[in-house]
């Protein structure tokens, strides 16, 4: 079945410090140091378990969000050069907004510069303006940002942007015809063709499964190309069942590693797809340590990891005390493992040492999730 409207807003980190402001180069370790200062305050908070703490904990959280604004608006009128100017002015109206501020959200996008800001940027300032309400702004801002050159994966994030969230949907079919038209070969189309089929899963003017018609398509048409081969994998998954023989896949590793699925035959493989910040972290590691210490070798565990900040990733496993192989691209849901095994949030899936599926969507998030869990691996091994 297809998922519904998803969120396509940026939603910042809302956590900060009581650090000194410093000196930024850029909007990018500007980001990266709110990024650790909100995982350094989300760990404190975890481990605090003082009954009484959520008041306490709400007050930190907005003081540190008010820091956070605080800072940004200092670079984006004093330090940032380029688009910075513009990225950070968008980045500032979303915190204020998460701040409850919906009139001072309206100044920074107003300062919003259409001549000089990217497509992609003004199409994204857009939705916030629809949100505010500001609509003259909205309209002038998706006009200007038809009006510019962008590069091909720009042009089709506005395209989603467009038909989904500002439902706009002749103009971004427009830009989804466009860009098949200027695709330079097969990989191109095939490309293009994937993001329009992606982004049908939000229209609510489409029949269910209308996307994945299309994705059909495309692995019927394009088969030989990356992006074909992924839709096909991608229908796979949807109809995958324990029993069922797994996709099969190779994946780089962070340590330079490479992990085959193939070579695993013999051994319970755990394809274990994880964020930093997933709440039942700490739980998985556990089941998933137990697990190793009880089967050995016969358990294979690999994580695939879901952020898109490659060091925090890095960071993150160093946090964790990651012992298993881990891959960590930076590409989130668009990673390869990810894409193919139509996976979007954490989750487990659990494949046999025949290769073929013993469970899939586990989780860790309660006791009777983990004893599941560990019976699968068992009796896996147990066949």
């Amino acid at each position: 079945m297809l998922g519904r409207m998803r969120s396509l807003a940026v939603w910042w980190l809302l956590l900060a410090s009581n650090l000194p402001l410093l000196a930024q180069r850029s909007l990018a370790e500007l980001q990266d140091q709110f990024t650790r200062e909100a995982r350094e305050l989300a760990a404190r908070q975890e481990a605090d378990r003082d009954p009484e703490a959520g008041e306490r904990q709400a007050k930190a959280r907005d003081q540190l969000l008010a820091g956070h604004i605080q800072r940004l608006r200092t670079f984006v009128g004093a330090g940032a050069a380029g688009d910075d100017r513009w990225n950070g002015r968008l980045m500032l109206a979303d915190l204020m907004l998460a701040a409850g501020d919906r009139k001072g959200a309206a100044a920074p996008l107003q300062e919003i510069d259409a001549k000089q800001a990217p497509a992609l940027l003004l199409v994204t300032a857009a939705t916030m303006a629809q949100r505010l309400n500001l609509l003259e702004l909205r309209k002038g801002w998706v006009e200007a940002a038809l009006a510019k050159e962008a590069p091909l994966a720009d042009r089709l994030a506005m395209a989603r942007l467009l038909i989904t969230v500002l439902v706009e949907v002749e103009k971004g079919e427009a830009l989804f015809t466009g860009a098949l038209a200027q695709a330079k070969d097969d990989e191109q189309r095939a490309f293009v063709r994937w993001h329009r089929a992606d982004a049908m899963r939000d229209r609510e003017d489409l029949p269910e499964n209308a996307a994945f018609d299309e994705l059909g398509k495309l692995a019927n048409d394009l088969p030989n190309t990356y992006w074909g081969s992924v839709a096909k994998d991608r229908l796979r998954a949807t109809m995958l069942r324990p029993g069922d023989a797994a996709i099969p896949f190779t994946t780089r590793t962070l340590d330079g590693g490479t992990f085959t699925l193939a070579d695993q035959r013999g051994k319970v493989v755990l394809l274990t797809f994880w964020s930093a910040a997933d709440r039942d972290m700490p739980a998985l590691l556990d089941v998933l340590r137990a697990l190793k210490k009880q089967h050995g070798d016969q358990l294979a565990v690999l994580m695939v990891n879901l952020d898109r900040d490659p060091a925090g990733i890095r960071a993150a496993v160093t946090a964790f005390g990651l012992e298993f192989p881990v891959v960590g691209d930076g590409l989130g849901i668009q990673n390869d493992l990810a894409l193919r095994w139509f996976v979007e949030g954490p989750t487990v899936q659990v494949l046999g040492p025949d290769g073929k599926v013993l469970g899939l969507g586990q989780h860790a998030g309660t006791n009777d999730a983990r004893t599941e869990l560990s019976d699968l691996v068992r009796s896996g091994l147990a066949r």
